[in-house]
Order: structure tokens, then sequence, then C-alpha cells
């Protein structure tokens, strides 16, 4: 549920208000998050509310207190790159950034190698796709955290992504009409939905 609403996020302030499916899911969230924390007293000290977009979330115990935080749904890493983007522009207005970045333009120049029309094309709308799955690093390390939190012990990162591998992998058989079902267990070509 964390991953679904981490690939909906949008950067605003009540993104997740603004469509029905994701109001749905953030929904499913809360759901949860109140009857875990009705279930584990001990963790609402450790919920936090994102300074940006006001949704709660889990946080660390070493930030347990802090109101300045960002959700690991998509505001920290919006806001990291903001911060990353504004430190870049300036530097590179200064007078040491503007040599730095004459020097390194000048040898990207130099380097420049002529290349045919054909080989710099790039097939962007055929997708990659691998044996893996791949999670963003942040989102896997927040559920990794908040298992800890939970089950009171250290849950590697290994057991989070075998963990989420089977969770996206799951298909609901209620995608499907009861006879396709049936139909394509019978002809042994269970297919996902």
């Amino acid at each position: 549920m964390i991953v679904k609403i981490q690939q909906q996020f949008q950067f605003g302030p009540d993104w997740y208000r603004r469509s029905a499916s994701i109001r749905e899911l953030v929904g499913q969230y809360y759901v949860v998050l109140r009857s875990l924390l009705r279930q584990k007293p001990r963790l609402r000290r450790y919920v936090c509310r994102c300074r940006h977009c006001r949704i709660f979330f889990l946080t660390h115990p070493r930030n347990a207190h802090r109101r300045d935080l960002a959700c690991p749904f998509g505001c920290r890493q919006a806001h990291r790159r903001q911060n990353s983007t504004r430190r870049s522009v300036e530097y590179y207005r200064s007078r040491e950034g503007k040599t730095k970045k004459h020097l390194h333009n000048q040898r990207r120049r130099s380097r420049r190698a002529p290349t045919p029309a054909s080989a710099q094309r790039t097939n962007r709308g055929v997708p990659i796709t691998g044996g893996e799955m791949n999670f963003e690093s942040g989102i896997v390390r927040y559920v990794q955290m908040v298992s800890s939190l939970i089950e009171g012990r250290r849950v590697s990162e290994a057991e989070i992504l075998r963990m989420l591998v089977g969770a996206v992998r799951q298909h609901s058989m209620a995608r499907r009409r009861r006879w396709e079902y049936v139909l394509s267990c019978w002809k042994g070509t269970l297919e996902s939905p």
C-alpha cells in the first residue's frame, strides 16, 4: 500500500486529496495506521505529520519529537531535489562556479566524437523488463524502519524486498469474472489479470 501511495505522489500541499483513487488509498493507509496504533500504543510517539502535505506517517525513534520532517511518499525527495537545484544555481552564478562550468563545458566539447545520426537515437518508448522488480530505495528503507518498529526487532532489507515483491505480484481474483477464472484454470493457463 505504501508503494502504491508513493507511486501516485504529486508534489503539492494536498496531493492526496485531489483524486478519488488516491483518497481511497490514503484512507486505507489511515485505517491500517489507526489499527496499528490501537494494537501497539507505544508507536504513538513516532507518529509525525509531514511539514508540506500534512499526511501522517511513522518516523524513526530518533526523530520522534521533530516537527520539520517531510513524508516518505515523495515530499522528502522533492524537497531534497529543490534544495539541490537551489544550491547548484547559487554556486554556478558565483565567479568560482562560472569558471568551473566553463572548464567543464570545454572538456565536454573536446571529448565529443562525431557519431552517426542512427546511433544518437534511443528508443525511449520500450520499457526495460527484467527479472527483478525495482523499488525506490527511500521507500524500502521506510518500510524496513516501520517493520522494525512494529516487530520490535531489526528487519533486514532482504526480508523487506522479498515481502514487497510478494505483495506487488499478488493478483486478485476479483478482477475477473468467475467463469473467466475457472476457464483459465481448466485450460491450465492461469494468467494474471
